[in-house]
């Protein structure tokens, strides 16, 4: 008959064992298990209690790992094979049930069945429900320990074909012979399958020999525990108890002992208080059969020598801990609250065996600690909020300062009108506080690609190697991110910060409920009822916005090393044609996001508005009845999905078909599109190349908008001709609608406008000389500075939504702009010409993702002013 070795491995129920993986093993198919058959033995876990007539319980079968015997070799079991064992197990590969049996004699009987086998944190389990016979076995004749049987690869015997690890039953047990604490005990040989113990049992049954001794250990602990005595020195004098009781078997000795340790505590409870050292413990040799009093004399001398070394130990150790106390105490711009908390964050950790140098360098990270969370401190006074726990980053590292001085070298070549075009060539201070927090976000998510590009500029710069990279250097998206918002002056104007990046982000704030209690309201007297404040909380969400951009970059760009030096000039001028592009889209963002949100707060709906009433065969373009017209908003998830309805539709009826915004480019589908200019409310239809079209009278022509009522419309025909007096009237426009803020209980702070209007309203007799107003000026460059004492600022970036007749008044840090991912540049990817041939060049883009927003209950602290001209909005033939 054909042979197959079975293993048997008897593990923990709590604990698991491994299985033995070896060579070709081969069994017998009947009779009793040939010799060679190995068992594992460890105990069932305390926990299994065994009630009613058939009982079920999960038990621990074997556990992932590698072992090594004398006797058997090396052996393993994996992962696989546990998954084989539950596979031919649900399968009944077998063609059997699997069956608990009792001292490996089914002949007996089953002491149980395995219901289901699984996997568990690399340990294969299984579910037995147990018969009368196994819980007899179990709870009266004292079978604990479960033997498993499993083979590594079963061959069945009617195909001959090979399934893998097969779970072929198990037996309960009883404890075998111990003989020491080698990895695996082996059983005195007595003709039966020579048994294997594993460790984890070993250590649970010799401990048993020891457990007459724990109430005794333990009583001692908390005598020590009394002393006041620092929990490590316990722990230390408790453990050498311990150790001293192993050969002893006569309990006056061991008490006489434990005695001894109790006085050793009283002497270093006086030498060493509660200060933690680490105590070197000599514990003599305690043989059994010495005196009592013999044990005495030589517990006293023992107790001496180790008070002496403790009472050395401390004093070493205050020395040390003195190093640290005077390190911090030296720095003169921490309070005296503050060195004491780093100090006391850290006095624990110093031992007497570290060097001075070592205890220096641990009061350096605690001063570095004090320094951040002086940063922070000063980043929350500016209105900042400091999630976490603040950090030194990279960017306060030499690295990074070095990597940027290189840049700023080649930066500082560039004329500051084209390195700053954004902020008129001005580099704008008052955003550094918002860099400095952005950079960080950066440089902690990219500190190791800094470090690495920094360790490779060091060897370039020494001539030692010569090293490449096809990645676009770190440092130019870096320097990308910081030279953008050192030159975006709508910033100024935000609530600026940074958050985590996600799908959507819930925006905080706060603002006042003006229906609630006024200023008149706090006057409450006795009994009256008190007003309750004023000042809400809300959330709002916020979606990120993407900003990506594209860069064909060719290999003198790629490339790190030309002729031992990098290449910063490249990268500096690439550098700066990306950071005038972002920049640009920023600002756009900001000052549209402005617009937009006065013009949403006090709308109007207007419904299929006729058109054609003005139509006459000759006129081109149409006025609508209200103005300014609110832009469509759509809010568009990462996907660019819309998300919700559009806000603020327009609906254009032509010919009695729906027609669509012209692009403003071409290429469009044949067709009638419709252009809208939403600052005058003025309409003119267009073809699919841009062609104004004529609407044909009788025909219909419809459109439904929102207006807004949020805005004060100035006529530029009045008093035309005399500019300094129209301009005159204007400043007092200007002021009523600051009052409509203040009204409003908002600041007017900000006024934001194009160059050409700053131009047009310095005409006014207030900025000359002679009729100069307090609070009305020009700033040094001969740009309105202040009108009102409201400061000004000139909008810049392509395609502003306000262009040269919108001015949006209002109280800055309304609207909110949050940094979600800073600039990074992607992967390259090789270019190819049109015949698929590479051309030496690749491309990569770069992305980061901003929020710009502004909460609906804030929108009120924001109003506009519209300059028209009465008589050139009109119906006519031509825009």
């Amino acid at each position: 008959m054909h042979k197959q070795r079975l293993l048997a491995v008897a593990v923990a129920g709590a604990l698991g064992a491994p299985a033995i993986a070896a060579g070709s093993r081969h069994l017998m198919l009947e009779g009793e298990l040939p010799e060679g058959v190995r068992r594992f033995i460890t105990q069932l876990p305390e926990t299994l209690t065994l009630d009613g007539d058939e009982p079920e319980a999960w038990v621990t079968i074997t556990k992932c790992g590698s072992f090594q015997d004398a006797f058997y070799g090396d052996f393993e079991i994996t992962k696989t094979m546990l998954a084989e064992m539950v596979r031919n197990f649900d399968a009944r590969t077998y063609g059997q049930d699997v069956f608990l049996d009792v001292s490996h004699r089914p002949s007996d009987g089953a002491a149980g069945k395995f219901l289901k086998l699984a996997i568990e944190a690399g340990r294969l389990r299984g579910l037995v429900k147990f018969t009368p016979y196994g819980v007899d076995a179990h709870r009266n004749r004292g079978f604990c320990y479960l033997s498993a049987e499993y083979c590594e690869n079963w061959k069945d015997n009617e195909k001959g074909d090979k399934h893998g690890a097969l779970l072929c039953g198990a037996g309960l047990t009883i404890r075998p012979r111990l003989k020491g604490l080698d990895p695996f005990q082996l059983a005195e040989p007595d003709g039966s399958p020579p048994t294997l113990v594993h460790p984890d049992l070993q250590i649970i049954l010799l401990q048993e020999h020891a457990m007459k001794w724990s109430e005794l250990i333990k009583k001692l602990t908390e005598n020590l525990k009394a002393l006041k005595l620092a929990e490590p020195v316990v722990a230390s004098l408790a453990a050498a108890a311990e150790k001293s009781l192993g050969a002893i078997t006569d309990e006056a000795v061991a008490k006489t002992i434990l005695a001894s340790f109790e006085a050793s505590g009283k002497q270093l409870a006086e030498s060493i208080g509660a200060n933690v050292v680490t105590l070197a413990i000599n514990v003599p040799e305690i043989r059994a059969g010495l005196s009592a009093d013999e044990v005495r004399k030589l517990l006293a001398e023992t107790a001496t020598e180790n008070a002496n070394k403790a009472k050395k130990l401390t004093e070493d150790l205050g020395a040390k801990r003195k190093i640290l106390t005077d390190a911090i105490g030296a720095v003169a711009a921490f309070s005296d609250t503050v060195k004491k908390e780093l100090a006391e964050a850290v006095i624990d950790l110093v031992s007497v065996d570290m060097t001075d140098e070592q205890v220096k360098k641990l009061a350096d990270v605690q001063i570095g600690s004090g320094n951040r969370l002086a940063a922070a401190r000063q980043l929350a006074g500016m209105g900042y909020h400091v999630e976490g726990s603040p950090r030194i980053t990279v960017d306060s590292s030499n690295e990074v300062l070095a990597l940027q001085a290189e840049f700023d070298k080649r930066l500082d070549r560039i004329p500051s009108d084209r390195r700053y075009k954004l902020s008129d060539g001005v580099k704008l201070s008052a955003n550094e506080p918002f860099v400095k927090m952005a950079l960080a976000k950066f440089d902690a998510e990219n500190g190791h690609r800094l470090h690495e590009e920094h360790r490779r500029f060091k060897l370039l710069a020494s001539g030692d190697t010569l090293v490449s990279d096809v990645a676009i250097p770190v440092s130019f998206e870096r320097n990308v991110l910081r030279e953008t918002l050192f030159q975006m002056t709508g910033l100024a104007l935000c609530d600026v910060g940074t958050a985590q990046f996600a799908a959507v982000t819930q925006l905080p704030y706060s603002y006042r409920d003006t229906g609630a209690a006024g200023v008149s309201s706090v006057r409450t007297y006795e009994g009256g009822a008190v007003a309750r404040a004023a000042v809400k909380q809300a959330l709002e969400e916020m979606r990120p916005l993407p900003q990506k951009l594209a860069f064909e970059v060719t290999d003198e760009l790629r490339y790190l090393a030309a002729n031992g030096q990098i290449s910063f000039d490249i990268l500096a001028e690439s550098s700066l044609n990306a950071t005038r592009i972002i920049g640009e889209d920023g600002e756009q963002l900001i000052y549209n996001e402005h617009l937009n949100a006065a013009d949403q707060y006090a709308k109007t709906d207007v419904t299929t508005e006729d058109l054609e009433l003005q139509a006459d065969d000759t006129k081109k373009v149409f006025i609508l009845a209200g103005f300014p017209v609110l832009r469509p908003k759509t809010i568009k998830d990462l996907q660019g999905s819309t998300v919700g309805s559009v806000l603020y539709p327009v609906t254009v009826t032509y010919d009695s078909v729906a027609r669509a915004a012209y692009n403003g480019i071409g290429g469009m589908a044949n067709g009638i599109y419709y252009v809208l200019d939403h600052n005058l409310g003025e309409i003119y239809l267009v073809d699919e190349d841009g062609v104004i079209q004529t609407p044909a009278n009788a025909t219909a022509y419809t459109i439904s908008y929102s207006y807004t009522t949020n805005v004060y419309k100035w006529d530029l025909d009045e008093n035309a001709d005399e500019t300094d007096v129209h301009w005159d009237k204007f400043l007092y426009r200007f002021g009523t609608r600051k009052t409509v803020l203040e009204d409003r209980q908002h600041m007017a702070s900000m006024a934001i406008m194009s160059g050409a209007l700053r131009d047009s309203i310095s005409q006014a007799k207030q900025f000359a000389a002679n009729f100069k107003r307090e609070g009305t000026d020009l700033d040094s460059s001969g740009n309105v500075g202040r009108i009102k004492d409201v400061p000004t600022w000139r909008s810049y970036a392509p395609g502003l939504s306000a262009g040269d007749r919108r001015i949006v008044m209002g109280e800055r840090r309304t609207t909110r702009w949050r940094m979600c991912k800073a600039w990074t540049m992607g992967a390259l990817q090789d270019q190819k010409n049109s015949d698929g041939r590479f051309i030496g060049k690749k491309e990569a883009y770069g992305d980061q993702f901003v929020i710009v927003h502004t909460p609906t209950l804030l929108k009120s602290a924001l109003t506009s002013i519209v300059l028209y001209s009465v008589s050139a909005r009109v119906a006519r033939a031509a825009p």
